[in-house]
């Protein structure tokens, strides 16, 4: 009598504890959708880890791919299932929190790597390519401390892990005398002692705040950039 229970617990150890496809939990999920002024083509949905300095966006490896599924909005969901590589790796300064960003981009099925890791092509100038220029996903390795320098450039003390971060134009010469001095002033308090760097940074062409909770990626088909920050200063 005890013999057929060992066959059948031997059978089922033998049993797939999961499907091989299974990548396991994500670390995090983001969704959105694609927008077109046209009739939209087969695509799918990146995610791409940017390995040169920001807001640069013509070095990159991929992180993930989903498809895009069709409707009025297309819509799309990516999961993060590993930290960002080395290459996307990188720091404001000595001692600062390492931390690493990513773009969401809309490109042909298929024109992506299948590979996980590997270098993704450069944004084409086609209408069937699409990036969210106005979002970054930011990985950070530590909790941002208060007062830092990576905390002034995130805009908030930011904890451990990926957030969704709004990326905002900005002219630097639009940007009052006064206003830099004051943000040199700033950084200075933060260690940055190098002026020269101070302004550096207090002229960047971008400023970064954090998204609301459940805001969405979008992908604007035609768009390959955050778009020039030139143009007539407000009055």
């Amino acid at each position: 009598m005890k013999r057929p229970a060992i066959l059948l617990m031997l059978v089922l150890s033998c049993d797939p504890q999961a499907d091989s496809g299974y990548l396991g939990e994500p670390l995090v999920t983001f969704s959105g959708q694609v927008v077109s002024s046209g009739s939209l083509p087969q695509l799918e949905a990146a995610m791409l880890w940017q390995r040169g300095p920001p807001p640069s966006n013509t070095d990159q490896e991929l992180a993930t791919r989903a498809p895009v599924q069709a409707g009025f909005p297309a819509t799309f969901t990516v999961h993060l299932y590993q930290p960002p590589p080395a290459a996307a790796r990188r720091t404001l300064a000595p001692g600062e929190v390492t931390w690493a960003r990513a773009n969401a981009a809309a490109v042909p099925y298929g024109i992506a790597s299948n590979q996980v890791g590997a270098a993704a092509a450069s944004p084409p100038g086609a209408n069937n390519y699409g990036i969210d220029a106005y979002h970054w996903v930011v990985y950070v390795a530590a909790d941002v401390p208060a007062g830092s320098l990576t905390e002034w450039w995130l805009g908030a003390a930011l904890n451990k892990g990926f957030h969704l971060l709004r990326v905002t134009a900005v002219n630097p010469k639009c940007i009052p005398s006064d206003q830099i001095d004051a943000c040199v002033g700033d950084l200075a308090q933060r260690g940055v002692i190098d002026a020269a760097a101070a302004r550096d940074f207090c002229t960047e062409p971008y400023k970064l705040s954090i998204a609301p909770p459940n805001e969405q990626l979008v992908l604007d088909l035609g768009a390959v950039g955050l778009g020039p920050a030139g143009g007539a200063c407000p009055p």
